[in-house]
């Protein structure tokens, strides 16, 4: 063959391959035939996680899963945002009718403008968004059916793109499900909304979103506040400031966590919240509301749980401070991903939380019991009280002394749980003296009517001091007749004596549990009630349609009860890495630069405050009576010097800021530039040495 022919044979050759790859990029990505992918990606973005794959496992055969994707594809109405975003969900839900092996059908509809897959959207409720003047809509959800269990998606926002495995998943899961799980709610506030009032027409409160998102996938019920039972088939029991709690109330928590149930709890120092509800008028009365306390506490559950907790002192944080009504506060705490727990099942993958005027927790070692820190504060961060935290809202932190250590916000208990309650149920307020764990046995004949009292106060085993939440017994002060002290004799027999020492120990036993059963139980802990309040939990979408999750308060939250509820392959596609790599490199360098300029920072901005602080009671006061100002040269000389100096001080600050800038650049440009010259550099070197061998082994040959 001659050479011309060789050259032709090997250009048809190119042209041909090249001509099959491109049929079959057309094929496989433009049509979707066969959906075959190969994922070379670091975290697996584009393959179904282990808990989509388990749960679509658990499909019946005789109750496949039909799902329903409504997207417009008018290249007229069809914004170009949109489009790259609606392949992306396909090619995700042809991998699941591919796992599905026949139990999962997926149906793609299109839904252009006057058409009947339009009409067919709006029956299967797809919400449509208006896109120009002539009323136009377009369309981009699903509907996932099994039999008459049914789960809308109405949008599928870009927003919410790293969800969308999840999203889908959780949809499967629901209506394959012939119930729902019974998840309890308790509260001293409002957060499952307030009736609605017929007689005078005004709307009852709305839900917190967190509330509201658990009824879409569970039954919510609420537990009163004044319990002293909690129903066995509730799976989770979610607590949400328990402000002046009661024993009884606490009882049932402790029963119902022994007798197999899941508790997850948040307690406020100082809840915002609680705060600004106290008082709201009655829409019934237009009487101001009953007070909620703005801290709250679990005393007797946390002392048996092993864990310390300051009802009434706050964190102050100086690194990871955030907003609070407009303003730089240290006890709005902004966590990052560093200080939350990334191994934990109800952490992990969560990048930020938000919470206001938190506490903390310590630790105190229980046999039987492990604790995990789930999130914590900077070792910048100090303990304040209740009162100066307030005063935070209104002035800036100027006495701050950092503890050198992290504080604990949030933390997860798991093991075998003993009772809070070791001498049974406590009395309710007012109860009569008989039974109970906190009968006091030092109490007269005539508090106890079913056995004779000795004269003489028992020795061993005294019963436990009444609580805040039982009236005291008084023993010493009490009149006693004559008519009554007759027939009790002074000196007790012995055998009498001997009989009231075991009667703690004859007390019928009131069927209260005295440890967990079987399995071990969960207890999820925050130090914050604030943070699942919809303002922290929630953003404006960027399109503009509803709101989206804002950091990890709520995705925490949903990821412990679906855990705790026996869900956990959810937690495993929650979790999953956005396709969106930030550059975590030049973040941490800037961080690292901050942090050695901060301390002087905030050194400057204290001295500032003071000065501004000094002026403002140091400038000229006018006299009313002659519209004159009043002013020594003296005092308009102290205030020329202190306004130099906040000048002066706010210049150091910027030349701060201007350093910190430039040593940031300064790293940026040596690591671009590592990148642009570096790797071609790398390359040509690999292609030399390589060029170099080869000629050796054709000089060689």
């Amino acid at each position: 063959m001659s050479a011309s022919n060789k050259t032709a044979a090997i250009g048809i050759t190119t042209l041909l391959t090249i001509a099959v790859i491109a049929a079959l990029n057309f094929l496989v990505g433009g049509v979707g035939v066969g959906n075959v992918r190969l994922d070379l990606t670091e975290d697996r973005l584009y393959t179904l996680s282990d808990g989509t794959r388990n749960i679509i496992s658990r499909i019946n055969a005789d109750e496949p899963v039909t799902i329903r994707f409504y997207a417009t594809n008018d290249d007229r109405v069809m914004p170009n945002l949109l489009k790259p975003h609606t392949r992306t969900i396909e090619d995700l839900l042809l991998e699941y009718e591919k796992q599905g092996g026949g139990n999962i059908t997926l149906e793609v509809i299109h839904p252009n403008p006057d058409t009947d897959e339009e009409d067919k959207a709006k029956e299967d409720e797809i919400r449509g968004m208006q896109v120009n003047q002539e009323g136009d809509n377009i369309y981009l959800g699903m509907s996932v059916q099994c039999l008459d269990r049914k789960e809308i998606l109405p949008f599928l926002s870009p927003d919410d793109a790293t969800s969308l495995e999840y999203e889908v998943s959780r949809a499967v899961a629901k209506v394959i499900k012939p119930s729902k799980t019974v998840i309890g709610y308790m509260s001293a506030m409002q957060v499952g909304g307030s009736p609605m009032f017929m007689m005078q027409r005004q709307r009852g409160g709305e839900p917190w979103a967190v509330i509201q998102q658990l009824r879409a996938d569970y039954e919510v019920r609420e537990v009163p506040m004044s319990t002293d039972k909690i129903d066995s088939d509730i799976t989770v029991l979610l607590v949400i400031h328990p402000a002046d709690i009661t024993e009884s109330a606490e009882y049932a928590i402790d029963q119902y966590l022994l007798g197999g149930g899941n508790v997850v709890a948040f307690v406020d120092p100082q809840s915002l919240l609680a705060q600004a509800m106290s008082g709201q008028a009655n829409p019934m009365t237009g009487q101001p509301g009953n007070f909620i306390n703005t801290s709250s506490d679990l005393a007797n559950l946390f002392k048996s749980w092993g864990i310390n907790y300051q009802k009434d002192m706050v964190v102050a944080d100086m690194n990871y401070r955030g907003m609070l009504q407009g303003r730089i506060v240290p006890t709005a705490l902004q966590i990052p991903g560093k200080s939350i727990n990334a191994d934990s099942r109800f952490t992990a993958g969560l990048q930020s939380f938000t919470l206001m005027n938190a506490g903390a927790f310590g630790i105190d070692k229980k046999e039987g019991l492990d604790t995990t820190v789930l999130a914590s504060s900077s070792e910048v961060s100090e303990m304040i009280d209740t009162a100066a935290a307030e005063k935070l809202r209104r002035e800036p932190l100027t006495n701050f002394n950092p503890s050198g250590r992290a504080q604990i916000l949030g933390v997860h208990i798991k093991g075998k749980f003993k009772t809070a309650f070791p001498n049974g149920k406590p009395k309710a307020p007012g109860a009569p003296e008989t039974g109970g764990a906190e009968q006091d046995t030092t109490a007269p004949a005539a508090a106890a009517p079913a056995a004779p009292a000795p004269a003489a106060p028992p020795a061993p085993a005294p019963a436990p001091a009444a609580t805040a939440t039982t009236p005291p017994v008084s023993v010493t002060t009490a009149p006693v007749s004559a008519a009554d002290a007759k027939p009790a004799p002074a000196p007790a027999p012995a055998a009498e004596a001997k009989k009231d020492e075991k009667k703690p120990e004859e007390k019928k036993d009131d069927g209260s549990l005295k440890e967990s059963k079987d399995s071990e139980r969960n207890v999820v802990l925050f130090s914050d009630a604030d943070m699942l309040y919809d303002a922290f939990c929630l953003r404006q979408g960027d399109l503009g349609v509803g709101l989206v999750t804002n950091g990890g308060n709520l995705p925490m939250l949903l990821n412990t009860i679906e855990v705790l509820a026996g869900g956990g392959d959810l937690i495993k596609v929650r979790n999953r890495k956005s396709p969106i790599r930030p550059f975590k490199k030049l973040a941490e360098m800037r961080e690292k630069v901050e942090a050695e300029k901060r301390p002087t920072l905030v050194a400057l901005a204290a001295k500032r405050q003071e000065i501004a602080e000094k002026l403002s009671k140091a400038r000229p006061q006018l006299d009313l009576k002659k519209g004159t100002i009043i002013i020594d040269q003296a005092t308009m000389n102290n205030i020329k010097e202190m306004e130099k100096n906040s000048r002066d001080i706010e210049k150091q600050e910027r030349d701060i800021r201007k350093e910190i800038n430039k040593e940031v650049e300064a790293q940026k440009s040596v690591l671009k530039w590592t990148n642009v010259i570096g790797m071609p550099l790398i390359v040509g070197l690999i292609g030399s040495l390589l060029a170099v061998q080869r000629r050796a082994r054709t000089a060689a040959a």
